[in-house]
């Protein structure tokens, strides 16, 4: 949570290096650097939202050799490592 307050504070300190006076009324370089931000933004989530389904149809298909390998408290101590957590898309 501190990373994420600390990124978003950062916003207003990029904000006023990024809309310099001097390019009022359309400001293209803050525009522009913001639509960049934006468009890594969706590259980022779609790329993490099919390497999720990736990874719950790969953990999906080992079932039965899991309960063969580790015991209930080894999975429970793995967290998002255990075969089965699934993550939520």
């Amino acid at each position: 949570m501190a990373l994420l307050i600390s990124l978003g504070n950062l916003g207003g300190i990029a904000g006023s290096n990024i809309f310099l006076e001097r390019m009022k009324p359309n400001y293209w370089l803050g525009c522009g650097f913001c639509l960049a931000v934006m468009l890594m933004a969706i590259l980022a989530a779609t790329f993490l939202r099919y390497e999720f389904t990736r990874l719950n149809r790969q953990k999906l298909s080992m079932t039965e050799e899991v309960k063969a390998k580790w015991t209930e408290d080894e999975l429970l101590e793995m967290g998002d490592k255990s075969p089965f957590f699934k993550y939520a898309i």
